[in-house]
């Protein structure tokens, strides 16, 4: 992502929240090249998930509904 804009930055936030609740539990002294390849992919999903939820909470209620 080049410059987001502050919706945007807002749902990193929101992205790093649910990734730092799974380091919590994963520990934080574990580097990421230590990871298990389950962990890494749950450290991924949790990224995305946190920035979709980011994003749907900012978004304006009348365009929440699917276009077709």
């Amino acid at each position: 992502m080049i410059d987001p804009d502050e919706r945007e930055q807002a749902a990193l936030t929101v992205a790093l929240k649910f990734m730092s609740e799974l380091m919590a539990e994963i520990g934080w002294s574990v580097r990421f090249n230590d990871l298990s390849a389950e962990q890494a992919a749950k450290l991924a999903e949790a990224a995305v998930d946190g920035f979709q939820e980011g994003m749907l909470a900012t978004t304006p209620r009348e365009t929440q509904e699917v276009p077709f």
